[in-house]
């Protein structure tokens, strides 16, 4: 039985045999062109033994190429399946470099998509940004607008006139706050605030402070908890002029989130934490902060009352948590809170000691 190089070998010499046949035969009668074909002498042998010599050859070369071509080819096969080793060794090499491919390009997705939604997060955040300070800004420049015009359509009573322009420069003043605070907390965040340390007493800040706000405070009727002893140094070192914005803005949010009414208090603290660190304490009994605001008290413009409907009282400039949690940052401690809606908040700061 004849294998597959035989088969294609045996076609082509039968398909080949006939075609040199008859080309000869036609090959005679070009040469003579002028006689018809049955008056030719006619060699019908020698063209037939002619004809089944090429188709042999022919076919005989075809087969030769053909098993040499797939001796080749499955010598190739033979030596790699042999060869156990080596082709365990180089279907591990294939694999790796696909799951290196694979890895890279896995990487480079995660990566990308990382960046995408980096970009889609600042985007959301300028966003935020531009419309709370929108927000922050119109409110006064729209105040400084109505006094000025009523005062501009004239107004006889001198006592009314002096009212709209201190009102009018009150606003102006917020808004010089809320530019000066912009600025702090511009170069805070871009590392260029160069601090200032040095040794001083924490008390005395902290002492400076409350006298700073005891107008207010004794105005909305709260009750001061010293819970330390003002008679103590507590030296500390730190740039007490950025320090003094931390502990007012601190002392600052409690009075202003306070209850508005009797049985409010402000407990400050000072604890030694035993690690050359104090801990200053400001707890109030206010408002308190929501559970899921808690994260978020401490961005710019950010007020976990929203509708205001609860702190329409409350004025500024919306960015003092903000300054403190860079401040203490830049000194490389770190700003807490704990709060519970209704009942009231609890910040607290280390700060070095000298």
């Amino acid at each position: 039985m004849l294998d597959r190089p035989e088969r294609i070998a045996f076609f082509i010499g039968a398909l080949l045999g006939p075609v040199v046949w008859f080309a000869m035969l036609a090959a005679l009668q070009l040469n003579e062109p002028q006689l018809p074909l049955a008056s030719i002498e006619v060699p019908y042998l020698e063209i037939t033994l002619l004809s089944i010599l090429i188709a042999s050859a022919t076919a005989f070369l075809a087969e030769y190429l053909m098993r040499r071509f797939l001796y080749s080819r499955l010598l190739k096969i033979y030596k790699t399946i042999s060869n156990q080793n080596q082709f365990q060794s180089s279907l591990l090499a294939d694999a790796e470099e696909i799951g290196k491919a694979e890895m890279e390009v896995t990487s480079y997705v995660m990566k990308k998509s990382a960046e995408l939604s980096n970009l889609r997060m600042y985007d959301d955040v300028r966003r935020e940004f531009i419309a709370n300070l929108s927000h922050e800004l119109r409110t006064p420049i729209f105040s400084i607008q109505g006094y000025l015009l009523t005062l501009i359509d004239g107004v006889k009573d001198p006592k009314i006139r002096k009212d709209y322009l201190k009102k009018a420069s009150r606003n102006v003043e917020r808004m010089i706050r809320l530019v000066q605070d912009m600025d702090v907390l511009a170069r805070l965040e871009s590392d260029r605030l160069v601090l200032q340390k040095e040794e001083y007493s924490l008390t005395e800040q902290i002492e400076d402070a409350l006298e700073q706000m005891s107008d207010r405070i004794a105005q909305q009727g709260i009750t001061v908890v010293r819970d330390f002893d003002p008679e103590a140094d507590c030296a500390v070192f730190a740039d007490p002029e950025r320090m003094d914005q931390v502990v007012l803005n601190l002392i600052s949010n409690a009075v202003k989130y306070s209850r508005g009414e009797a049985g409010g208090f402000l407990r400050i603290a000072i604890e030694d934490s035993g690690d050359r660190t104090f801990t200053v304490l400001v707890e109030d009994n206010g408002v308190g902060i929501p559970k899921e605001d808690i994260g978020r008290v401490f961005e710019r413009f950010f007020r976990a009352d929203r509708s205001r409907t609860q702190t329409k009282k409350i004025t500024g400039t919306g960015l003092g948590l903000a300054i403190v949690k860079h401040i203490v940052e830049a000194h490389g401690h770190s700003v807490k809170v704990i709060s519970t809606l209704n009942e009231g908040s609890e910040f607290s700061f280390t700060i070095a000691k000298a």
